[in-house]
């Protein structure tokens, strides 16, 4: 049975995901193994085909993985196709304010709770096999994740959080260190304390906040929040160059110098 990112949502337990920036399929399924939960399909920043998403999301449905694809912006286009395709979840970078929250679920939801273009062929209502039932139960499936990363979208943040339809909200912690002027910085005290506000928020109005994780030990403070439902870690070509990197350093340790 295909494991949808709201599925994981009703556990009400924390759980982890992952970018893909990169056709990896097998790697999907090894970090399912692992115990990842979800990964997110990123179209915002390389260069992934519509074809390599859809392959990837097959393999998610296959080994029982949540499919989320990250889309370049409130682009109409690309969240229609990532949701044909069987995406079960859209995030939507660079929101700033509610208007734009609003317009993210509106492209993700079907008449009359949005404007998504009608089609019972696609592969997520089954090609057809229902053509009169899939939009509702499309609607009542797909989640909608909102990433506020700057200034503006900070100032804003209770109004975009309490957008009826946004389902999860998340900072982005890279361009928010970024556009407060300590680039490189994912974890300093004024960036953490914007992830803290937007689970603070997300609890009040019943709404999920994601936190970025790059070790466990990352989590200490956000395990406690209850609005955090779901961590992302860090991209999987930064943890293979890291494992590998101890590895060889580890193994190197042991050489002889002669």
């Amino acid at each position: 049975m295909k494991t949808t990112f709201r599925s994981l949502l009703e556990k009400h337990e924390k759980f982890i995901g992952s970018y893909i920036t990169f056709p990896a399929d097998t790697a999907i399924e090894v970090m399912k193994q692992a115990g990842v939960d979800f990964v997110i399909l990123d179209l915002e920043h390389e260069q992934l085909t519509m074809t390599e998403v859809m392959s990837m999301i097959r393999t998610c449905d296959a080994c029982g993985m949540a499919a989320m694809v990250r889309v370049p912006g409130l682009d109409e286009t690309s969240i229609r196709k990532a949701l044909d395709m069987g995406a079960s979840a859209i995030k939507v970078p660079g929101i700033t304010n509610a208007a734009e929250a609003k317009l993210a679920v509106a492209l993700c939801k079907y008449p009359p709770e949005g404007v998504r273009g009608a089609c019972p062929f696609t592969r997520n209502n089954g090609y057809g096999v229902d053509r009169a039932g899939c939009y509702a139960k499309a609607n009542r499936e797909v989640a909608v994740s909102v990433i506020i990363e700057g200034v503006e979208g900070v100032r804003n943040m209770e109004e975009i959080i309490a957008t009826p339809g946004i389902d999860t909200v998340s900072i982005g912690n890279i361009d928010l260190a970024v556009a407060l002027g300590v680039p490189g910085q994912v974890f300093h005290p004024k960036v953490k304390q914007a992830v803290l506000d937007c689970a603070a928020l997300c609890e009040q109005y019943g709404k999920s906040c994601s936190a970025q994780v790059l070790q466990p030990s990352d989590a200490a403070e956000f395990a406690k929040c209850k609005g955090i439902s779901h961590y992302h870690t860090d991209f999987p070509q930064y943890l293979l160059y890291k494992a590998y990197k101890d590895l060889c350093e580890g193994l190197k340790s042991y050489s002889v110098k002669g």
